[in-house]
């Protein structure tokens, strides 16, 4: 069964689910809910459908469920039928012209003079975020922490841990503005840390790190010696602004305005509904492209930083992106730079369902835990988080809500310190589940009244 397949026909149970059966499903799946990763969460609500037949409104897994753009589709056809390219291996360092549409991309919406050799493709912004976590690994010596500015995507402290990397938690929920670049000063200069990463939009607490803020980690970045990461992977969906018209501002922000130590990752998959096919780009400061670096030498053969990005991290790792994939975003970059907004527009539907499922939580005595944005509400969008008065950890209130048919994550295992808290998404359930989610959720409530 895949990942997000209806259990197959069986006798159907009812919403609560029997609590013992529950919990013998979650012992027999060997999963600790507290910190179970994004794929134990989903096989376990996957054994649950099975078993019991329900189909659960699933929010646990943050991956898109919009169509493909036509236009990429129709480009990798090519590829592969005219231009032959199925039986080659593709440059590893990225179709040329996919490269030069990546470098207009970078100056027309994040107002970034990139040539195009520092616009490289990866196999996500995932096999990107791997290869800049191991690049800032290599280039501090024996420094071996990794700020991580929390919550944040979980597989990056998945990827830390591989890699032998501490991760050390500055969480927004405490820090932002001044108060979050005096923390990371302050912890950049015990000496042991090699880089700093973050997403903007935040997953999964959906903040936007603004302007001052990314400025003054570029200066940390720069006076410190250490790497910016920064995760764009929902790039431009911040729906208080449009970000969406090319060469005018305003532009994404980004922290390669502010420093020349830094790496930023764009995704493909949300902002182009362009997931499975596994594609990103990675933006290089030309500063750092060109950097040289006698760290890097022992692990990766060079002391050129943009060299050992290249051919000592992403080459090992994947040799190349398919090149297929890279046609297609080719022709999505060419749309979005020639004014075609129709190539942004099914991402918007993540901030709708947002706008309607967010209330149905809030109606029925949860919470917020991310609440605002430096005093500003939160954009609607791919993720929310929530609580609910009653439960102390957000590991008993997920243990609780799988009976009543609804899956998500803990904060916990996001990074977070709000323990309390869930990770909420909102890209797999359409409009007709939204009855559903109500029903469960008053159903919750009314059986779990807040003191």
């Amino acid at each position: 069964m895949s990942e997000t397949q209806s259990p197959p026909e069986a006798e159907i149970m009812t919403i609560p689910l029997n609590d013992d059966l529950v919990q013998r499903i979650i012992e027999r799946q060997g999963v600790d809910v507290r910190s179970a990763s994004i794929r134990e969460m989903n096989a376990l609500v996957n054994a649950i459908e099975g078993e019991c037949n329900v189909r659960f409104v699933r929010m646990e897994f943050g991956i898109p469920g919009l169509p493909v753009n036509p236009l990429a589709i129709e480009a990798e056809h090519e590829a592969l039928s005219k231009l032959n390219v199925g039986h080659v291996y593709a440059p590893f360092t990225g179709v040329q012209d996919l490269k030069d549409e990546a470098s207009r991309f970078a100056k027309l919406f994040m107002d970034l003079d990139l040539p195009s050799n520092c616009c490289v493709p990866t196999v996500g912004a995932m096999e990107g975020c791997f290869a800049s976590i191991l690049l800032a690994s290599r280039m501090r010596g024996e420094a071996k922490s990794m700020i991580c500015l929390d919550p944040g995507f979980p597989v990056n402290r998945l990827q830390m841990r591989l890699l032998g990397l501490n991760p050390a938690s500055i969480d927004f929920y405490d820090h932002r503005g001044d108060k979050l670049l005096r923390a990371v000063e302050d912890r950049v200069k015990q000496g042991d840390v090699c880089g700093i990463i973050w997403s903007s939009p935040n997953n999964p607490s959906w903040i936007v790190l603004q302007e001052d803020e990314l400025k003054g980690l570029g200066r940390i970045c720069d006076e410190y010696g250490v790497l910016a990461i920064e995760d764009l992977a929902y790039f431009g969906m911040d729906t208080r602004k449009d970000y969406f018209v090319p060469g005018e501002p305003p532009f994404q922000p980004t922290v390669l305005r502010y420093t020349q130590r830094g790496i930023s990752l764009v995704s493909s998959s949300k902002i182009f509904s362009y997931a499975g096919q596994r594609i990103g780009l990675a933006f290089l400061a030309p500063e750092l492209m060109e950097a040289e670096d006698p760290g890097l030498v022992e692990r990766c053969g060079t002391a050129n930083v943009g060299h050992a990005f290249l051919h000592g991290g992403l080459y090992p790792i994947t040799a190349c992106v398919p090149e297929t994939p890279q046609y297609g975003l080719l022709a999505l970059l060419r749309a979005a730079n020639s004014g075609n907004r129709d190539v942004f527009r099914p991402a918007q539907e993540y901030a709708r369902r947002a706008r309607i499922m967010k209330p149905l939580f809030l109606e029925n005595g949860f919470k917020l835990v991310y609440d605002n944005d430096l005093g500003e509400p939160l954009s609607d969008g791919f993720y929310f988080t929530v609580s609910y008065p009653a439960f102390d950890h957000g590991a008993d209130l997920i243990r609780v809500l799988l009976r009543y048919g609804i899956s998500a994550i803990t904060l916990e295992t996001a990074g977070s310190s709000r323990v309390e808290g869930l990770r909420a998404c909102v890209s797999l359930t359409d409009d007709s589940r939204f009855g559903e989610l109500e029903e469960r959720l008053k159903a919750f409530h009314a059986d779990h009244p807040i003191p």
